[in-house]
């Protein structure tokens, strides 16, 4: 009777153990979107649900996001001043109206020079550093629309030079602002929007 009861409890233990690889198995190898990489070169990288950076030779114009479903367009820039832009569009995106997330979409000729130029410019008006005061920043086109009011707990408006954008990616030569609270929503945003760019 003895005997029995071990051979039970080892393979018990066996048939745990097995289960729980299984399950380790399952969790490790997930990346949890399940997409991985898409045809169009904007994937998906380990820190979010898109890379910040994609060398696509694709090169976009405004009209691709003008044109795109749910895209309402509310200004086109002068890019005068914003060194080698071609074009720069601000808008909202989203399918519920009440529930949409605004974006500055800044175009050049090539990935190479919206690396070379257009991250500087981006870096400047982005994240918890950027400086949003029309005397400092180099390019002060639309520079109201890249604020937002943080409340002071009040009733009042609070401090109204926050960045809207927390971040942005870069796209071939798109540098595309989004809109978030930090780096993970502004990522987030832009997979968003870029999902459904044609």
């Amino acid at each position: 009777m003895r005997h029995e009861n071990s051979g039970t409890i080892r393979l018990l233990m066996l048939l745990f153990a097995i289960a729980s690889l299984s399950i380790a198995a399952v969790a490790c190898g997930s990346d949890g979107d399940g997409d991985g990489d898409s045809d169009d070169g904007v994937g998906s990288s380990s820190d979010g649900p898109i890379a910040k950076i994609d060398a696509t030779e694709r090169i976009y114009t405004a009209d691709d996001i003008k044109n795109t479903e749910f895209f309402k367009t509310d200004d086109d820039y002068d890019v005068e001043g914003l060194d080698g832009a071609v074009a720069a569009v601000y808008g909202f995106y989203g399918s519920d109206p009440y529930k949409r997330d605004e974006y500055e979409a800044r175009f050049y000729a090539d990935h190479a020079a919206a690396m070379a130029q257009g991250v500087d410019f981006a870096d400047e008006a982005t994240g918890a550093d950027a400086v949003l005061l029309k005397d400092i920043q180099r390019w002060d086109e639309g520079i109201s629309d890249r604020r937002q009011c943080a409340g002071n707990g009040g009733h009042h408006s609070g401090k109204c030079d926050n960045p809207k954008y927390f971040d942005y990616i870069v796209v071939g030569n798109m540098v595309l602002m989004c809109q978030g609270k930090d780096t993970a929503e502004s990522h987030q945003a832009c997979a968003n929007l870029m999902a459904v760019v044609q």
